[in-house]
């Protein structure tokens, strides 16, 4: 008889998991994809947000080669910074750029049906895959190493974009 006591033993032990041993698996497991799926959706959000950094540094960049392609003063009165054209379009030195408004635009367009929905080329025209683009500009008086001229700073932003956005920074003495 011991000898069956111990087959029965043994036969015992070959059966399978326990309920407790598969349900401690399956959590484990679940904790594990959980992790990669955060891991996963916080590569896409950076993927996504580099994109529209780049973007945005690129528009940046085109609205201030635009700005500093301007004469300094005013061709029409000779005043630095003194009265502003009404539109892009007619814009014709660096200050004129000062408080640039819904991005510059002075059209619409069926992929940018509110003016300043999108970022805007030098003729006031949308560009419609740059949709949800905000551009700022400012021009101040500064001075750098006792040289007198004008700051020029251009911030980017974009509705998916974290953080402030892209800003540029120039600075402009004159001609």
């Amino acid at each position: 008889m011991p000898h069956s006591e111990c087959r029965c033993a043994s036969s015992r032990r070959e059966r399978g998991f326990s309920l407790l041993e598969v349900v401690a698996a399956i959590v484990v497991m679940g904790l594990i994809f959980a992790g990669f799926v955060s891991v996963f959706g916080a590569v896409l959000r950076n993927g996504s947000d580099a994109a529209l950094q780049s973007q945005a540094s690129g528009i940046a960049s085109a609205y201030l080669d635009e700005i500093l392609a301007q004469p300094y003063g005013d061709p029409d009165d000779g005043t630095v910074c003194g009265t502003p054209e009404p539109n892009r379009a007619a814009f014709d030195n660096v200050c004129d750029y000062a408080g640039l408004a819904q991005n510059g635009c002075n059209a619409v367009s069926s992929a940018c049906p509110i003016a300043g929905s999108c970022a805007c080329d030098r003729d006031g025209l949308p560009v419609d895959g740059l949709r949800a683009f905000e551009v700022s500009v400012g021009v101040t008086p500064a001075t750098i190493n006792g040289v007198g001229g004008l700051r020029i700073r251009v911030t980017v932003r974009h509705d998916g974009m974290a953080g402030n956005g892209v800003t540029l920074d120039a600075f402009r003495t004159a001609d």
